[in-house]
């Protein structure tokens, strides 16, 4: 039985626990959608998967090479996130109550692109973590902005829909990166970052030229007091979770799932690259006699991460769409612990595959893997919305903006564990599937926690 229909509401800023202001007229939105500015938000998110998709398939394996160390990377891409994530009740304030949205986000999203551009311009660990730091920052923290402004481009009942297409759209920045695998050897890693750098500068450019704050009535000056009440709200939100038993559990296990995500996703390039192929002096030579599937040869590393990458992207964005549609018809709880166990499946056949069976390794990593991927993102934001009070919506979103950035513990484990397990076993193949295995603790503990949820009695909303 198809679970009671949800009404349409307005989304509240995903990452803030604000109430957005009413815009002119006192409708509680726009009077219809601007069509230019609704694109050029669209674009930012084509943007945003430039910068995803240079950290997955360029900056983590340039940096594993150079350095031969991935808990450094590990550690300090979930200090970035941690950073970002305590910063958010910050950024909200900001948002919500200055009007200067649209300044924040070109300021943040400029600091990630100049980040990004030194990301090949030092050999020096130090500076190239600095760079990384600042760059992985600067992203996150645009984002509280970016969605902040999505009530300023569109109407109420065109949200959604505006949103959805910046998700889709955000798939050819993927597709972008992984085309341009093999400008390395042309003009060497430093002009690939600055050619990524500048890619992300002109997608993101229409939003700071056509996006204007049209929330926020009353500017008010920013001040210690309002980050103060931003602050007090979250930890009254936090204090009062007990009382909802049912959202609380859902954020916990939805946490844990989500570290995975994350994790998986920054690793994904160097792992799959380690998996199948060694470095030999200057020579990557493969691990296996023949790498290759369904007759399409692999004979390089950036052929394989083309096709990785592609498969993967191309797959998650299908998923996203049915189970999209499964989640209404299902039941967004048992779609969110059906992905986790797809995503758990994926783990076990990327690491039996690695290294030896390429077909095993995409079924695992790309087929239920990106099923688990699709359904945990799917059905989280519609479960979230079941579960809270009506009245609580908006600050348990901001909450759960929080929990997303602070899913990054699993990037420190796993870089850590791929070399502790190596220097130990003098296996760098052993590492990298350790370390992968480990996820599994995140993943059951997020089930186990999800297992904990039950739908109130009487649901939080109407038939339709």
């Amino acid at each position: 039985m198809a679970e009671p229909a949800i009404p349409p509401i307005s989304p509240p800023p995903l990452e803030t626990g604000e109430h957005t202001a009413l815009l002119p007229g006192g409708s509680g939105g726009l009077p219809r959608t601007l069509i230019l500015p609704s694109a050029a938000w669209v674009l930012y998110d084509t943007a945003n998967t430039v910068y995803a998709a240079t950290l997955t398939f360029l900056f983590f394996p340039y940096v594993g090479d150079l350095f031969g160390a991935r808990s450094v990377q590990g550690i300090v891409m979930s200090a970035s996130m941690i950073c970002a994530g305590l910063g958010v009740p910050l950024f909200a304030s900001l948002a919500d109550h200055t009007g200067r949205a649209r300044m924040y986000l070109i300021i943040t999203t400029l600091a990630c692109i100049g980040g990004m551009a030194c990301f090949g311009l030092s050999g020096d660990m130090f500076l190239l973590m600095a760079a990384f730091f600042v760059a992985n920052l600067g992203y996150n923290a645009a984002l509280t902005f970016y969605n902040s402004l999505l009530p300023s481009v569109a109407a109420d009942k065109h949200q959604g829909l505006v949103s959805g297409i910046g998700v889709g759209l955000g798939y050819i920045g993927t597709i972008i990166i992984v085309v341009l695998l093999d400008l390395p050897q042309a003009i060497g890693y430093d002009g690939t970052f600055g050619v990524a750098a500048l890619l992300l500068l002109g997608l993101a450019l229409p939003a700071f030229l056509l996006l204007r704050e049209r929330r926020v009535q009353g500017r008010q000056a920013f001040s210690a007091a309002l980050v103060k009440r931003q602050f007090s709200s979250v930890i009254a939100t936090v204090k009062g979770l007990p009382r909802d038993r049912a959202v609380m559990f859902f954020l916990l296990g939805n946490f844990f799932c989500v570290d995975v995500l994350n994790t998986a996703i920054a690793f994904f390039g160097d792992f799959t690259k380690n998996c199948f192929f060694v470095l030999q002096g200057d020579v990557w030579v493969p691990r296996a006699e023949d790498v290759n599937l369904l007759g399409l040869a692999m004979e390089t590393p950036g052929a394989l991460l083309k096709y990785a990458g592609l498969t993967l992207n191309v797959l998650a964005l299908v998923f996203g769409v049915v189970l999209g549609f499964l989640t209404d018809r299902l039941g967004s709880l048992r779609v969110l612990r059906a992905s986790a166990v797809f995503l758990a499946l994926g783990l076990v056949g990327a690491a039996l595959g690695g290294g030896s069976n390429v077909l095993l390794y995409f079924v695992g990593i790309c087929g239920f893997g990106g099923l688990g991927l699709a359904g945990i993102w799917t059905a989280g934001r519609k479960l979230l919305i079941e579960l809270a009070p009506r009245e609580k919506v908006g600050e348990y979103f901001g909450l759960y903006g929080i929990t997303t950035k602070l899913s990054v513990i699993g990037s420190a484990v796993f870089g850590v564990t791929v070399d502790v397990v190596t220097r130990a076993s003098g296996d760098d193949l052993t590492g990298w599937k350790a370390a992968l295995l480990l996820q599994a603790v995140p993943l059951m503990l997020g089930l186990a926690f999800l297992s904990r949820v039950r739908r109130p009695a009487v649901a939080n909303t109407v038939a339709r």
